[in-house]
């Protein structure tokens, strides 16, 4: 028998065994990496689907934001001054500003939520999103006058579908307000172009202090004594603080120092931000820069449409046809832009409070003065603005100041003393003293009331005497406690009282004799047109021998008739001078002999060298907030020095402008704008400003915050403010079908 030489060899049947475990092993093997790769793929197909599902989501969060980028008062639920806990109210939409593009479909629901779809391009596969966005309730904080935190919170909700995909995003809306900002700048804020102030600091009050790329704490010269800041809200920017000189600031909470060159975004460790609290953990900071926190506040362009279909209220459009009341075409024109028509908008002198609420939208450039009559009056401008004289400032209550001219004595009121007034412009906006009779009438008011009682005096008189009489003295809380002008004491008066009132005495005595009279001599030369300058500048000229006699002949006539000269009258008297000067400044050929041309002087030396009298200090008095969109485009430098250039026009010669100098190198007169003054920078802005069209040697400017615009819905609240919004707080999550189908 032979023997096995392979015994390792199975016997019959063994082999076929084997090789099936061996594939059944394989089979398994191979069957679970199938499997794996199956799940893997589903697992990847399920992720893809969320990710793009809160892609859809984030879309629809995405238009939201950018209607209520050009729609500040947007909302789905609701409305933006009652804040809602449920999504029960539906809100009706206006007009939407968002339109479809090449991968996005919008449905623009008349009201509710705001819903559309996402298509990508090559896979066309559709994402659908739901948003919903209502005014969050919050409490006001008593500590911050500036921001009103009840109306400032919304909450947004999204919820994006792709097939069974499901994700929702919730969302905590932060809303910046203008009116916050005493000064704001979308650029470069330079607190160094509001001076020089000369003897002692400037002073801003209260709000808060942005420049968007730079802020910048300087000087206008070496002898400019720069701002103090006080009860300030917040300094900040998202870019660099720039501090050259030690500027005094104090804050809200009365906490002061000072700000340093060494302790400004130059020197990142020693940056000084001053908490709000010496308590920890503090999370307030007064003063920020980029590198220490501090986030944009960038507000979006205007959007004209916004105000051109509003609808409560409705505007009136301000068109060279129009026909609006105190809408003209304007001699005037601004030197740099002679080719451009400018409308002049004069609201009047008289001040009301009327309860209506107006929306004013112009398309050409406007030049504007006097006291709109309105509560609530919101201006939207297409072109610049020109404020050219005493702007929503109730001509009868005195302007009151401390004894150094600082601040007002007490605090203007809505009211009593203004409106609640907004301008905004697609250009620039403008500070115009070029014209004197719009922003000095008050002041000539008392000055022609003591120059005309002085004449009716005779030279004996002796102007102590005049104090019941024409300048009560400034702190008197009477209305007008002006005393009559008698026959006792002003010889005048007396003169004309004596003559006859009886036939036949009483023939010669016509109304032109006594408008020839020799007792009214010096009064007729006060108002006689002169073209000598040593004459025309102590009188107070007028070129209309028609209104001179009306005048001249008001004064005789009732002195002959009665003895005396109430307030009434003069004031009657006054107002026929001033109003005469007006249209001969404005509408007649350029003199510099009128009398508003010679005033200045005068006012401020009988201001400061009698200081507790009723002669007001010259000032231009302008209540409003001011935003305007022209980019920075002016002569600037870093350093402190003069060559700063901000939107003002006058105290030169020009023919366009039909203006001349005014005042005199030793006298000053305070620019005082109570309200906001917001640069946005997002609009080409033309000319360059090189300096030329003002000579400021003689502005003291005065910058004050107001409280108006804070809060929302109240009668002197302006309608239609733009705001800028900024995520505060975001999350995702998985959602549902039936939560997407409850949206």
């Amino acid at each position: 028998m032979q023997k096995n030489l392979f015994p390792f060899i199975f016997k019959k049947g063994q082999a076929i065994i084997v090789i099936l475990m061996i594939a059944l092993i394989l089979g398994i093997l191979i069957g679970a990496v199938m499997n794996f790769q199956t799940g893997q793929i589903h697992l990847l197909s399920k992720s893809a689907k969320d990710y793009l599902a809160l892609c859809a989501a984030e879309a629809g969060m995405n238009c939201v934001l950018a209607e209520m980028k050009g729609n500040p008062q947007f909302v789905t639920h609701g409305n933006p001054y009652i804040p809602q806990s449920d999504w029960s109210s539906p809100a009706k939409h206006r007009p939407y500003l968002v339109g479809e593009v090449e991968g996005l479909e919008l449905d623009h629901p008349s009201k509710g939520t705001y819903t559309g779809r996402t298509v990508m391009k090559t896979t066309r596969i559709v994402g659908e999103f739901k948003v919903r966005l209502r005014l969050e309730k919050a409490k006001n904080s008593l500590e911050t006058k500036t921001i009103d935190e009840s109306h400032r919170y919304f909450f947004l909700e999204a919820v994006g579908r792709v097939n069974d995909s499901y994700r929702k995003i919730t969302a905590i809306l932060e809303k910046h307000s203008p009116a916050a900002y005493l000064l704001y700048d979308g650029q470069v804020l330079d607190l160094g172009g509001f001076g020089p102030y000369r003897l002692t600091p400037g002073k801003l009050r209260q709000g808060r202090l942005y420049g968007q790329e730079m802020l910048k704490i300087s000087k206008r010269g070496l002898f400019d004594s720069g701002i103090d800041l006080l009860d300030m809200e917040k300094v900040s920017t998202p870019g660099h603080l720039s501090v050259d000189y030690d500027a005094y600031i104090r804050f809200r909470n009365g906490k002061d120092g000072r700000l340093k060159h060494k302790t400004d975004s130059s020197n990142f460790e020693q940056f000084e931000m001053f908490p709000e609290s010496s308590s920890k953990p503090n999370l307030g900071r007064f003063v920020l820069d980029g590198a220490h926190g501090s986030k944009s506040e960038k507000f979006p362009a205007l959007n004209s449409g916004y105000y051109k279909d509003a609808t409560d209220p409705h505007p009136t459009i301000l068109s060279p046809s129009c026909g609006y009341k105190g809408f003209r075409q304007s001699k005037w024109r601004n030197p740099a832009k002679p080719l451009e028509v400018v409308y002049d908008l004069d609201f009047g002198w008289e001040y009301k409070d009327k309860e209506e609420k107006v929306l004013l939208y112009s398309q050409v450039p406007l030049r504007m003065w006097g006291c709109p009559p309105n509560k609530s009056t919101t201006i939207f401008c297409e072109k610049d603005v020109y404020i050219a004289g005493d702007f929503n400032a109730n001509p009868k209550n005195p302007q009151n100041y401390d004894m150094g001219y600082q601040e007002y004595s007490d605090t203007p009121e809505n009211g009593t003393d203004k409106n609640g007034v907004m301008v905004l412009s697609q250009g620039r906006i403008w500070f115009d003293y070029s014209h004197p009779i719009l922003f000095l009438r008050n002041e000539m008011h008392t000055l022609l009331d003591y120059e005309i009682a002085m004449r009716l005096g005779g030279k004996d008189i002796n102007p102590v005497a005049l104090v019941p009489l024409v300048y009560p003295p400034r702190f008197n809380t009477d209305s007008d406690p002006r005393l009559p002008l008698t026959a006792l004491s002003f010889k005048v008066i007396s003169n004309l009282f004596a003559l006859p009132k009886e036939p036949p005495a009483i023939i010669p005595v016509t109304l032109a004799g006594i408008m020839m009279h020799p007792s009214l001599k010096e009064l007729r030369e006060y108002f006689s047109p002169s073209k000598k300058p040593e004459e025309y500048k102590q009188r107070f000229c007028i070129k209309s021998f028609k209104e001179r006699q009306k005048i001249i002949a008001k004064i005789g006539s009732v002195c002959y008739m009665t003895g005396f000269l109430t307030k009434g009258e003069r004031d009657w008297v006054i107002r026929s001078v001033l109003d005469c000067a007006q249209r001969e400044e404005l509408e007649g050929e350029p003199d510099p002999a009128l009398g508003p041309w010679n005033v200045a002087d005068s006012l401020f030396k009988l201001s400061v060298t009698h200081p507790k009298l009723g002669f007001r200090f010259p000032e231009m008095t302008v209540n409003a907030l001011l935003i305007d969109s022209g980019e920075l485009n002016a002569r600037w430098e870093t350093s402190v020095g003069t060559q700063k250039v901000l939107n003002e026009i006058g105290n030169i010669q020009s023919l366009e402008a039909r203006c001349f100098p005014f005042i005199g190198k030793d006298s000053r007169m305070i620019l005082r704008h109570m309200g906001g003054m917001i640069h946005l920078r997002t609009r080409p802005a033309e000319p360059f400003l090189d300096g030329k069209l003002r000579n400021d040697f003689f502005v003291v400017r005065r910058l004050v915050w107001d409280s108006t615009f804070v809060s929302g819905g109240g009668p002197y609240f302006p309608r239609y403010m733009p705001s800028a919004f900024s995520v505060v707080n975001w999350q995702d999550f998985t959602s549902s079908a039936a939560e997407f189908k409850s949206f």
